[in-house]
């Protein structure tokens, strides 16, 4: 029963872990213009305002898992986590796509910053809850 206990402490501790990434990474600055002098955060946007929440989710989960552990539960986490990686993904695309055409303009000098990367690290964190646990079956005789 121990081993089980620590299993879901572990899975619930890469929940919380992965939400706390991804909410800090929405946080940080994820686009700059003027060689850093002026830098656009991601909450600032809706698709940093959507990682937030889905960091934030991500964390009540964690949370919920230790009170009452449950494989569903745990799926839906490491779900969540894929489905944030690659809503990270597509907005680095886009992303990528803006500064290669504000690289245009001879002064704006625009350059990622590292908030968008966070996330989707934290998004990473999460995605190993979506592999199966190993149960131990016991035979009652």
């Amino acid at each position: 029963m121990s081993d089980d206990l620590a299993r879901d402490r572990r899975a619930a501790a890469f929940a919380v872990a992965g939400g706390v990434i991804i909410a800090v990474g929405a946080v940080l600055p994820w686009m700059s213009l003027f060689a850093g002098v002026h830098s656009y955060r991601g909450i600032a946007g809706l698709y940093g305002r959507l990682a937030f929440a889905g960091g934030v989710l991500a964390i009540i989960g964690g949370v919920v898992m230790l009170t009452r552990p449950h494989p569903r539960l745990r799926l839906a986490i490491g779900g969540l986590g894929v489905a944030l990686t690659l809503f990270a993904g597509w907005v680095l695309l886009g992303l990528r796509a803006t500064t290669q055409h504000l690289d245009r303009h001879p002064f704006l000098l625009p350059r990622p910053e590292p908030g968008l990367f966070v996330v989707i690290a934290g998004a990473l964190v999460m995605v190993p809850l979506l592999l199966p646990s190993r149960h131990r079956h016991e035979n009652a005789e």
